[in-house]
Formats: structure tokens, C-alpha cells, sequence
């Protein structure tokens, strides 16, 4: 058995096992927090897990989101969630960045002028951009000429670090007008800064073009796709196809883009290598949505449509969430949680005055620990055309709903253990669909997940 059959294998067990899992806890899984109070969510623990949480503290929750080590755990679990914690640790895709070696990068355009690369662009998507770039350094360039194609490249912070930072010649699509010319006032701007600076620059940088154009990835069309990157990049008409490569990249492609993405990388004969950081599962189409195609974006693998495998919009939902972010929350300042009770307290009366709002989306940008109840509703309800009534703000039952905020928070986090398991099976999905397509493909932590919680990556080669 070859190395890809014995992966497609592997991976095809835990996706069976993970499925396992989601289905004995579907109904923790696909819990709305919200709905907490007037669909009893407590009650749906078992008798042995409600007798533990009743009593364990928020402190030692964080121990719940961590599942690579339980050396400086304290508290005893109840036996079945110490086996799902186990499975977990067998089925769960590591969230963890590994350590590396300092590498020799001081030679990069990039790392001589870091300061201007950064301006204006926030911590995270910083850190996002800089690892990409550098992962993107480290593949075979000849293999796709030194080509990268953005598609949804918005405002060209990526392009600009690969093209003038790290010498890439980098083709951005984008269907937003105003992004690609504010992608392009910004190259310029940059490259105007960077040629003062270091004038032997000149002559040997790329610049990135940005193109206003909507690609249908609904319908690929392979060959105008091809011609359309010739063109853009200026590229002789006699040059022969198999002279011309270039490789697919998305930074957080929003839902159903990852998919169409990796569908035009298959595709596409020049396509030599697609590296994608995907998100927003959510959003995703799946089969029980799509009634005229079979291009939806969950599940992709054949082996996963055949058994016919769903996820629900609330377990796609959860597998977003970040977790180590929360899991710090718990540790520290925890009573500025007690949010999640204040939008569940505020469902709750909404079902009974306006059952037609129900899960509008409640207003958020205060914290629960700096203001009364009170003035909290008022503040999240603005804009949906209601009025609370001070008598459902002050009643008996709304009252013993707020001083369970604690169960609250609890069943939060019971929720949120599952959030890489869901994660892990979109991902491992993915991984088989380009495997059963005779590609390679890995997956590698990319990221520091405290600052980008989205922060696996997926590269295939042709």
C-alpha cells in the first residue's frame, strides 16, 4: 500500500469515528446558546455530567479546551467525558504551531523594511500575512514560476508582501471595484517608499496586478481562466501552456471559495499548487441546500457523500469558534462571560413578546460586567423595533435565569469541546477529495491560534 492509499485510509476511520461522536452529542452540538433558557439546554447533559458541572468551578473549565496534555489537570471528570477527551486526542487535528528553527530570512525585502509592510495592517492579520508569505517562500518556486493567484485578494495586503517582499510576480482577482483600486493606490504608495529607501530595488521587483473581475467558479471554465492570467500578466501568446504555471492561493477564503478554489486547481493543467487557510464553514452549501448542481461545498470527498455525512449549520458554526481565546477568558476574567446569560435572559423574553424576532442577532460592543441588566437589553435590542417591558426585565423567572449565568457558561464550553472535532472533519473532508483526485496534499498549523484561531493550512501538489 502506497503512502497516499494508506493516508486516504487513515484519514477515512477518524472521519467515520469523528462522525460517531457528533451524532451521540448532536443535540449538545447543534444547542444555539440563546436558547438556553427556554429550551432547557442543562438538562440535556446526562445525570453524572450535570452533578459534576453543578459543582466543578469556572476556573478549571480551560482544562476542557486543551487536549494535548492533562499533566496539570485537577479536577476528576466524569468517565465519559474522560473517553471523549480521549478520542478527541486520537481524532482531533493538532491546533498547535510548532516550534521551528530560526530561519535565515535577512536577505528578503521584506524583513530589511518590515516597518513598511505593516503599516496600517492590524496584530493579527500581521501575523497572518508574515507566516503565509514565509510558508509560501518555502515551496519548490520553479515548480509555478514564481506565479501566485489571489482570488478575492481584497485590498492587497498579501500581494503587496509577496510581490515586493518576498519576489513573487502575483495576479490578484477581485470582484469589489473599490478594493482593487485601493489595492492599487496602496501598491503604489508602498513601492514609492521602498524605492526611496533602497533605489537598487528598481528593475528587479514585480508588481502585483489587480483585476476587477469576477471569476464563475460556479462553471469553470479552465482555459478562459488561463488566458485571462496571460493576459494580465502580459505573457506572449507563443508561449507554450506547458511553459506557463502558477499556483492558487486564499488567506481565509470565506466559505464556499475554498472549495471552488480547490475545484479550479484541479482544473487547470498549469495549476501546479493551491495553499489555502480556510474559514467561515458556516457558510458553506451542503447537499440538503443545492437542488440543480452538485458542486456544493460540504462534504467534497467521495467517500464522505457516499455515507451520505452531514453536519449541521450549528456544528459548522461551532467548529469557527476560537477556543484558546475562550479558554483564556475562563482562566481570567470570567465574569465578563456572564454575557452569554444576558443574551440568553433576553431570548428568553423575547420568544414570549415577539416570537416572530426570534434569533434576530442581538447588538453587542458592552460588557455585561459594566452595566446593569437593564441597560443592557436596552443597548442589544436597539434597532430590532421592540420595547421590553420593565416587568419581563424585573420578573421572578427572568431573575433566577440571570443567576444561573455560571450553567451558562458551562454548557458554553461543553459546546465548545467539540468545536475541533467539527473543525478537524472539513478539513480532513478536503484532504481525501484531493487525495481520491491522485494529488498530494498536506495539512500544517500555520498560525499562533491565540492570534488566529483559523490556523491550518492546506497545500497540494500536482
Amino acid at each position: 500500500m502506497d503512502e497516499s492509499a494508506r493516508l486516504q485510509v487513515e484519514l477515512r476511520q477518524k472521519i467515520t469515528d469523528s462522525f460517531k461522536v457528533v451524532t451521540v452529542y448532536k443535540t449538545i452540538i447543534d444547542a444555539y446558546i440563546v436558547d438556553f433558557f427556554h429550551q432547557n439546554h442543562w438538562n440535556n447533559l446526562s445525570p453524572c455530567w450535570i452533578r459534576c458541572f453543578s459543582t466543578v468551578p469556572i476556573q478549571q473549565l480551560p482544562e476542557l479546551l486543551s487536549f494535548e496534555s492533562r499533566s496539570n489537570e485537577t479536577n476528576v471528570w466524569p468517565l465519559t467525558l474522560l473517553a471523549l477527551r480521549s478520542l478527541f486526542r486520537r481524532l482531533v487535528h493538532t491546533r498547535n504551531k510548532p516550534k521551528e528553527q530560526q530561519q535565515t530570512t535577512s536577505s528578503r525585502v521584506y524583513h530589511k523594511k518590515s516597518g513598511l509592510f505593516q503599516k496600517s495592517v492590524k496584530l493579527k492579520k500581521r501575523h497572518e500575512i508574515e507566516q503565509f508569505a514565509i510558508n509560501c517562500s518555502r515551496e519548490p518556486l520553479e515548480s509555478f514560476c514564481n506565479t501566485l493567484i489571489d482570488i478575492g485578494s481584497g485590498q492587497g495586503n498579501l500581494a503587496r508582501t509577496l510581490a515586493y517582499g518576498y519576489g513573487f510576480r502575483v495576479c490578484c482577482l477581485d470582484q469589489n471595484e473599490s478594493f482593487v483600486q485601493a489595492a492599487r493606490e496602496k501598491d503604489k504608495e508602498l513601492w514609492r517608499r521602498l524605492a526611496k529607501l533602497d533605489p537598487s530595488l528598481c528593475g528587479t521587483i514585480t508588481h502585483p496586478v489587480h483585476l476587477h473581475e469576477k471569476v464563475n467558479l460556479d462553471h469553470i471554465d479552465p482555459v478562459r481562466f488561463v488566458q485571462l492570467l496571460r493576459d494580465a500578466l502580459n505573457l506572449e501568446m507563443e508561449q507554450q501552456s506547458d511553459q506557463f504555471k502558477f499556483g492558487l492561493i486564499g488567506l481565509h477564503p470565506c466559505g464556499d471559495l475554498a472549495p471552488s478554489l480547490l475545484r479550479l486547481f484541479l482544473a487547470c493543467q498549469e495549476c501546479r499548487i493551491v495553499k489555502l487557510v480556510c474559514c467561515c464553514y458556516m457558510k458553506l452549501s451542503c447537499e440538503k441546500s443545492m437542488s440543480a448542481t452538485n458542486e456544493y461545498g460540504f462534504p467534497l470527498s467521495d467517500f464522505c457523500r457516499a455515507a451520505e455525512l452531514a453536519l449541521s449549520y450549528e456544528a459548522r458554526e461551532i467548529g469557527c469558534h476560537a477556543i484558546e481565546q475562550y479558554r483564556k477568558k475562563l482562566g481570567n476574567d470570567y465574569h465578563e462571560l456572564k454575557v452569554h446569560a444576558y443574551r440568553a435572559a433576553i431570548e428568553s423574553i423575547i420568544i414570549r413578546v415577539r416570537p416572530d424576532l426570534k434569533h434576530s442577532g442581538l447588538k453587542g460592543g458592552i460588557k455585561a460586567t459594566e452595566v446593569s441588566f437593564a441597560e443592557y437589553c436596552q443597548h442589544a435590542i436597539a434597532g430590532l423595533g421592540i420595547i421590553i417591558p420593565e416587568k419581563d426585565i424585573q420578573s421572578q423567572e427572568t431573575q433566577l435565569n440571570l443567576s444561573r449565568w455560571e450553567e451558562v457558561v458551562k454548557f458554553y464550553t461543553i459546546r465548545l469541546m467539540f468545536a475541533p472535532l467539527i473543525e478537524t472533519i472539513i478539513l480532513y473532508d478536503r484532504l481525501l477529495f484531493l487525495l481520491e483526485k491522485g494529488v498530494q496534499t498536506r495539512i500544517d498549523v500555520l498560525f499562533d491560534p491565540y492570534l488566529s484561531p483559523r490556523n491550518h493550512v492546506i497545500t497540494a501538489y500536482k
